[in-house]
């Protein structure tokens, strides 16, 4: 039986909240007992042609790690996060997306389908301005690669 002598928190307390990206995107997420993340994520990038909207967030937690998708085939894609708290002190976390964008069945396309990237949330609403983050701009809800 796995016992905690260090008294960390629970990943519950750790990653229920408020948070906020380099995109200025904001990710507000609920984890139940059992693991099961839920929550809204409301992209600080707006989709060609739209404006900001607010997609839900499914997910699972355990120990100090992650991960959570978000369901953007509204415009052509999906992207799912995976990190885990390497300090449970401090007030933001990385973690690692893939996007996978609909390639519309051109078999010649699927090359560029895929993406990757890293994302850092701080915790706290997004702001009308996302210059505290050094990090360089790319984003999952990107939908023009195809």
């Amino acid at each position: 039986m796995k016992t905690n002598m260090t008294a960390e928190p629970e990943i519950q307390t750790l990653l229920s909240g408020v948070w906020h990206n380099q995109h200025n995107s904001e990710l507000r997420l609920e984890i139940d007992q059992s693991g099961k993340l839920s929550g809204l994520f409301t992209p600080g990038v707006e989709a060609q042609g739209s404006s900001l909207e607010t997609f839900p967030v499914i997910g699972f937690a355990k120990d100090d790690i992650f991960s959570f998708c978000v369901d953007f085939s509204k415009y052509g894609s999906m992207t799912t996060w995976i990190g885990q708290f390497v300090n449970p002190k401090s007030s933001s976390f990385r973690a690692t997306w893939h996007m996978i964008a609909d390639i519309h069945h051109d078999k010649r396309l699927d090359w560029k389908s895929l993406w990757t990237g890293q994302d850092e949330f701080i915790a706290g609403p997004r702001t009308e301005e996302s210059g505290e983050h050094p990090s360089p701009k790319s984003h999952p809800l990107y939908n023009s690669i195809i």
